[in-house]
């Protein structure tokens, strides 16, 4: 597989690419689960109880590292990179898929990196060269014509949430790369999600389940929280360390393929000719867009998104 399978010269190993392969799964079925849990519960509420149980996890393994202790005197600012990077951008996503696909909801998050080389230059990053401008027409060529093909009317709304949650990734991974250099990944990780959970309560408090959720609703849930916020980030890590992050953010590109390949085959989502081209030109168009544009290297909560493509 080239550079792409190698790191200083060494290939990965097969238990890397395993890894490698088992997270773009498990991050593509995040949208899946999320449609599952949308059944019996609201999107604050479901975002809520992921949050919390990926905190839960977290934590306890940051705990037993010693590393919480470097997040003393930096909570205001972990709570605002929290609301930015994770709490806002899940729960757009999770609302929007209210009225769109789950396959539809994983190509769009996938455009992260277009919105990365848009707001570089606002970011303190650099302007655009002609190889992301190349991407951002292809990416925005192939939004377009998966909206044309698979949304109408109110469902737009949905897309567009789905497309700003992107940007919150965007801006939360180049604010993450200044602010948090120094902060180990769990530590900064188990703030993130501690905060994205308290942040998340009032609106989760007001949406409360009005009848027993089904057993499916809350095995997706539990899902999310433990494998997709929780077990999932810990896999990224070892992975950085492993392959470093320029082949990490691989994930970014396979779990979209795998959120519409679930969608088809298990809630029998519409695939059509027009939405494989589409899917095509954004994953095209973003890793174009992202081939220069690090306004990070210290990818911190990939989204289930996130295959976080702001982390890139």
């Amino acid at each position: 597989m080239g550079d792409i399978c190698g790191r200083n010269d060494r290939r990965v190993s097969r238990r890397a690419l395993i890894a490698l392969l088992a997270l773009a799964a498990t991050w593509g079925a995040s949208y899946l689960l999320i449609s599952i849990a949308l059944e019996s519960f609201s999107p604050a509420f479901l975002t809520e109880v992921r949050f919390l149980l990926g905190a839960l996890l977290v934590t306890a393994i940051a705990a037993r590292r010693g590393d919480l202790r470097a997040l003393r005197g930096r909570w205001r600012a972990v709570a605002l990179l929290a609301l930015v990077q994770q709490a806002a951008p899940m729960l757009l996503i999770a609302i929007g898929e209210r009225s769109i696909s789950s396959g539809l909801a994983g190509t769009l998050v996938a455009s992260t990196p277009l919105w990365a080389a848009v707001l570089a230059p606002a970011l303190g990053g650099p302007r655009p060269a002609i190889l992301q401008w190349i991407g951002l027409t292809v990416g925005i060529a192939g939004v377009g014509l998966l909206l044309g093909a698979d949304t109408s009317g109110a469902a737009l709304l949905g897309c567009a949430m789905v497309l700003l949650a992107g940007a919150g990734y965007a801006v939360g991974a180049a604010w993450t790369g200044r602010r948090f250099p120094e902060l180990p990944r769990m530590a900064l990780l188990s703030g993130v999600l501690l905060s994205s959970s308290a942040l998340l309560v009032p609106p989760a408090l007001v949406d409360l389940p009005a009848h027993t959720p089904s057993l499916a609703s809350v095995l997706a849930v539990a899902g999310l929280g433990l494998a997709g916020t929780g077990a999932a980030f810990v896999v990224m890590y070892w992975l950085i360390g492993e392959v470093g992050p320029e082949r990490t953010v691989l994930v970014t590109y396979l779990a979209p393929v795998f959120a519409v390949g679930y969608g088809a085959s298990l809630r029998g989502e519409p695939f059509g000719v027009s939405a494989a081209v589409g899917l095509a030109l954004v994953l095209g168009g973003a890793y174009l867009a992202g081939r220069r544009t690090r306004l990070s290297t210290r990818p911190i909560a990939i989204s289930d998104a996130a295959a976080d493509p702001a982390a890139a």
